[in-house]
């Protein structure tokens, strides 16, 4: 991984933790068995969990919930797929159940047996940018996302009157609505 994109991850993110360095190369395995490189702008990369690889993913692949060719399918694992929206062929990488066995740092980190401090974060980082590809699960897939940028008609919620794509509104009574007027709201006014 060449140091310009381990730079940006790491300011991105804010520091180069475990899962952004793990991020980063299962990236790299990534865009190097499609033969491909980051900035495609059919690239999709979706990110198995919410925590450092989508930050890592974004800065590796140039996938960005911004362009609407990143996202995240939290189960929760340390996994990515990186695919190709015109050919839906993508690859998935994800850690084999024995990486833990990479270093004493790698199991304690992994198996969440003891928070690491910096420097031990640091050595399992430069450790996870040089890690064999065989701790890897290397999976082709077919992927069955598009990229998502919004590009509908806007309307006006019936009730907040702010803009939203026709596409995310709600109908219902006569009115529209956007989600949060329907109670699908991720907040709650105070």
């Amino acid at each position: 991984m060449d140091k310009k994109t381990v730079d940006l991850a790491t300011a991105l993110h804010g520091h180069l933790a475990p899962g952004i360095a793990l991020g980063l190369r299962m990236s790299e395995i990534a865009l190097l068995r499609l033969n491909t490189k980051k900035g495609d702008k059919y690239l999709i990369g979706v990110s198995e969990t919410a925590r450092c690889l989508a930050d890592a993913m974004q800065a590796a692949t140039g996938c960005t919930l911004g362009h609407g060719n990143a996202c995240v399918e939290d189960y929760g694992k340390l996994a990515l797929t990186i695919g190709d929206t015109r050919t839906r062929k993508g690859v998935r990488v994800a850690l084999r159940e024995d990486a833990s066995r990479l270093s004493p740092l790698m199991n304690r980190w992994m198996m969440r047996l003891g928070k690491l401090s910096h420097a031990e974060e640091d050595e399992l980082g430069t450790q996870l940018l040089e890690m064999d590809e065989k701790y890897f699960l290397v999976q082709d897939v077919e992927i069955y996302r598009d990229q998502n940028f919004e590009s509908s008609p806007i309307t006006r919620c019936s009730r907040c009157s702010e803009s939203i794509p026709e596409r995310s509104a709600v109908r219902k009574n006569g009115g529209v609505y956007c989600r949060a007027c329907t109670g699908d709201a991720y907040y709650k006014l105070s």
